[in-house]
């Protein structure tokens, strides 16, 4: 069968040539439209939650807010690491 396969090729170069020549123009086409970026974006999925509670002590915010959301958050799936931050009157997870 490979024998076959090559002595049609041999036997009709002309249209092995144009193949080839649309297939290098097709593949040059589509590195054209190719997006890419010299320097990809390397830093990780991030997810900022701001809350400001005026009324609240930096104890009261950790307890009433940010303990609940870092509860529900901790469930997700893919979740590596939670950070957070209290301060009077405003939390930052």
């Amino acid at each position: 069968m490979l024998r076959r396969l090559i002595e049609l090729s041999l036997e009709r170069r002309g249209v092995v040539f144009l193949a080839a020549a649309a297939l290098v123009l097709v593949g040059l086409a589509s590195f054209q439209r190719l997006p890419f970026d010299a320097y990809p974006d390397t830093t990780p999925v991030q997810v900022s939650i701001n809350a400001v509670a005026p009324a609240l002590s930096p104890l009261e915010v950790e307890r009433q807010i940010t303990f609940p959301l870092e509860q529900a958050i901790g469930g997700l799936p893919g979740l590596t690491e939670v950070r957070s931050v209290s301060k009077l009157s405003l939390i930052h997870i």
